[in-house]
């Protein structure tokens, strides 16, 4: 499964955030570059936001903002 479609299924799943924080999670620590799953998440946002999704790019940009250290250190990726 890409990157994306594990994003994805963690959306489609009904758990938002959280699914979405423990698929990011995951790649980081199977030894994905965290530039891709940066890349990966913002792709993501564009295509939500191209179908007028704005629930789900909200949880992506947090879920962005948790691997890019731009939030509390306690819940940094």
């Amino acid at each position: 499964m890409s990157v994306t479609d594990e994003f994805n299924a963690a959306l489609a799943s009904g758990d938002g955030l959280s699914g979405v924080r423990a698929a990011a999670q995951r790649e980081l620590q199977s030894g994905t570059p965290r530039e891709r799953v940066i890349s990966e998440l913002e792709a993501l946002r564009s295509d939500l936001r191209a179908v007028g999704r704005e629930a789900d790019d909200d949880v992506v940009l947090e879920v962005l903002d948790f691997v890019t250290g731009w939030c509390s250190p306690h819940v940094r990726l």
